[in-house]
């Protein structure tokens, strides 16, 4: 709680965090007007970064992270409650403007993640996605685009 009690200091109101965090090696960065929300009761296994860089990052009620997981928000990534995540999971709602359209350094557009979603090992979640509730997405998956409900994803070599 010390972990949690000190973000809430170094950066008030860009981060707040529900009851009861279980969390091993937390890594928060939040930039600009960029803020950190999260419910009670989640937890991970090690290593965890969560960054918002100007963007909004959302995680519901009883989620859990296992080991070697990031997530970057430059617009907004939303996760449901009771959602599972496996080893090495990367999340970012941004892709570089390698295109040069527009003066912006990156593109973006949000992440939506729903309630009771399973996530395997060494899963890339990109900008642009919608995972509907009680997916299962299965280990080494890219995902990008709207994956409807109740949906299990797996892609094979």
């Amino acid at each position: 709680m010390l972990g949690i009690a000190a973000r809430k200091i170094r950066f008030g109101s860009r981060f707040s965090a529900g009851a009861i965090q279980t969390f091993d090696h937390l890594h928060t960065e939040i930039y600009g007007n960029g803020s950190i929300k999260m419910g009670s009761y989640n937890q991970n296994r090690g290593n965890l970064y969560l960054v918002a860089q100007n963007g909004t990052l959302e995680i519901g009620n009883h989620c859990f992270f296992n080991t070697g997981c990031c997530l970057t928000a430059l617009e907004s990534i939303k996760i449901g409650d009771n959602c599972k995540f496996g080893n090495n999971l990367v999340v970012v709602d941004h892709d570089h403007n390698y295109k040069k359209i527009g003066d912006a350094e990156f593109i973006s557009s949000k992440i939506v993640i729903g309630n009771n979603v399973w996530v395997g090992a060494n899963v890339t979640i990109l900008r642009g996605t919608t995972i509907g509730d009680d997916c299962v997405i299965g280990a080494g998956c890219i995902i990008k685009g709207n994956i409807e409900p109740k949906s299990k994803i797996v892609q094979k070599r």
